[in-house]
């Protein structure tokens, strides 16, 4: 790769560019630096976040920021000058890379844990902020007897173009950089589409088969792409597990209470029949 080659949890963690100015640890902030950059230049830039569920409700959420060579290279070929992560990782982020990648991409991979459903809503509000095109999502579980139903929603929405990814007042600190326009005048200035220089994806892995509204299935799993000057795209998937050794367990419980059930019925019904053989037997055999 040209210029400076990434190196493993390099990071320097100087300013709070991960959060937003209420205190809120935002990982898609990190963004920002590279936004401009395809804004200005027509570099490619890709953002994926990645939502994976256990079996016990525990989980990841990660957010990867992906550039090509010559994004890289736009920048000086210093990731470290630009993406400034301490407050992520004061919040419980873990940060991995800037790592170029065996296909020539370099990426950051941010992530960060959780343990029940209501824990991984605080980590998506993080995602979110008040505006940003990662909204709504949530993770839910609802459990029988039968089976346990996992559900994944939400919502992205790119119609605010590039500025979505930041936070209030970003055009004024970007000194008038073209981040803010629209989507189809900034097409123009850059002779490129949107979505193919900065490409959107969201994924999600559930427990058990899962269904889902994506165009791409993945094992256990669903995938979104999504683009720039389309509506906003609602995302829903579900999970089964069938828990078939409690059915069984339940089926054989089941037969064994009708079985001492019918034992028990027997044993009546005998009892009755000999204390009625008795009393009709005559007096002088009595």
């Amino acid at each position: 790769m040209r210029g400076h080659a990434p190196r493993r949890g390099s990071l320097r963690h100087a300013r709070p560019a991960g959060c937003g100015r209420r205190g809120t640890c935002r990982p898609r902030l990190v963004l920002v630096p590279l936004l401009v950059i395809v804004a200005a230049s027509a570099c490619r830039v890709g953002v994926e976040v990645n939502v994976t569920v256990a079996e016990d409700g525990s989980g990841s959420v990660e957010v990867v920021v992906a550039l090509d060579p010559d994004a890289v290279e736009a920048i000086g070929g210093d990731l470290e000058a630009v993406m400034e992560v301490g407050d992520l990782l004061e919040a419980g982020w873990t940060v991995d890379g800037p790592v170029e990648e065996p296909d020539g991409w370099t990426r950051v991979r941010i992530s960060h844990p959780f343990g029940t459903p209501d824990e991984a809503a605080t980590v998506f509000d993080q995602i979110a902020g008040d505006d940003g095109p990662f909204q709504d999502f949530a993770v839910r579980r609802e459990t029988s007897l039968a089976e346990t139903r996992w559900s994944f929603t939400g919502r992205v929405d790119l119609t605010g173009g590039l500025e979505a990814f930041g936070d209030e007042g970003l055009a004024a600190e970007l000194d008038g950089k073209p981040i803010g326009l629209p989507v189809e005048e900034l097409e123009a200035q850059l002779g490129e589409s949107l979505s193919r220089l900065l490409q959107v994806r969201v994924s999600v892995r559930l427990p058990g088969e899962v269904t889902s509204n994506a165009t791409t299935q993945a094992d256990n799993g669903a995938v979104w792409q999504v683009r720039f000057g389309e509506d906003p795209m609602e995302l829903s998937a579900e999970g089964t597990e069938r828990r078939t050794a409690t059915l069984v367990a339940a089926g054989i419980g089941g037969l064994c209470a009708l079985a001492l059930v019918v034992l028990l019925l027997v044993r009546l019904a005998r009892r009755v029949l000999a204390r009625d053989d008795q009393a009709a037997e005559p007096a002088h055999l009595a």
